[in-house]
């Protein structure tokens, strides 16, 4: 848990979306704020293997000052590794990722490892940061419970401190006064935007960023 005095810098799910990605970061400020990545790297665009490299050259760079949370992309992933039998995430876009893996040199098991050891959540006094939210559930914190911070899609339940998560595309970044909850998650994955909130050490929402998908980050045909 950071201390409160720190500023926060919150991004939602990048999905392989590496130039729309790395332009975001331009707007962190890396000495008074901490990054947050809500997860969901990998799946959508152009570049996942390259987008997992960047962000754990950004943790080497900044190890106090930059979080990345574990995504449900992430965990189907984690899920295929451990049982070697096909499941959603590869009848989606998992044959897609695991083919640019191989065809770019990337070692998708030594991610799967680093996904492994990824949080499900990051908190201060103010703020609650995870993938999915915390829904109706007694064990939120169990990444295959369908209502957890990895998987949940219903309502999130008001926690008493500011929820903000992805997971759910939203049009534009959207707060619920009654949930106390920001959802950022603006469809990267399906070349839309990339958005972000910065925040005080209180939680006060301070700027929302909202950046169009990059071209390049677009999966053209034969990729």
């Amino acid at each position: 848990m950071q201390p409160p005095s720190d500023g926060l810098f919150v991004v939602g799910d990048v999905h392989g979306c590496l130039y729309t990605f790395a332009e975001m970061l331009k707007h962190w400020n890396t000495e008074r704020e901490v990054l947050v990545q809500v997860g969901d790297l990998i799946s959508g665009g152009a570049h996942s293997p390259e987008v997992v490299a960047f962000a754990r050259q950004v943790v080497r760079q900044y190890p106090e000052r930059a979080v990345f949370l574990l995504g449900n992309h992430e965990q189907r992933a984690i899920e295929y590794f451990e049982r070697q039998v096909p499941n959603e995430w590869l009848l989606s876009d998992g044959n897609d990722v695991i083919a640019s893996y191989a065809r770019r040199g990337f070692s998708l098991a030594g991610d799967v490892e680093w996904f492994r050891s990824l949080p499900l959540f990051w908190e201060t006094n103010a703020v609650f940061v995870s993938h999915a939210g915390i829904g109706a559930t007694e064990d939120p914190y169990n990444r295959h419970n369908p209502s957890g911070v990895v998987w949940n899609r219903g309502p999130v339940q008001n926690i008493g401190k500011l929820q903000i998560i992805g997971h759910v595309p939203v049009e534009e970044p959207s707060y619920s006064r009654t949930e106390h909850c920001w959802r950022i998650d603006t469809n990267a994955r399906r070349g839309k935007k990339l958005s972000a909130l910065r925040l005080d050490g209180e939680g006060n929402v301070l700027e929302i960023i909202s950046l169009p998908v990059n071209a390049r980050d677009r999966v053209q045909p034969g990729q």
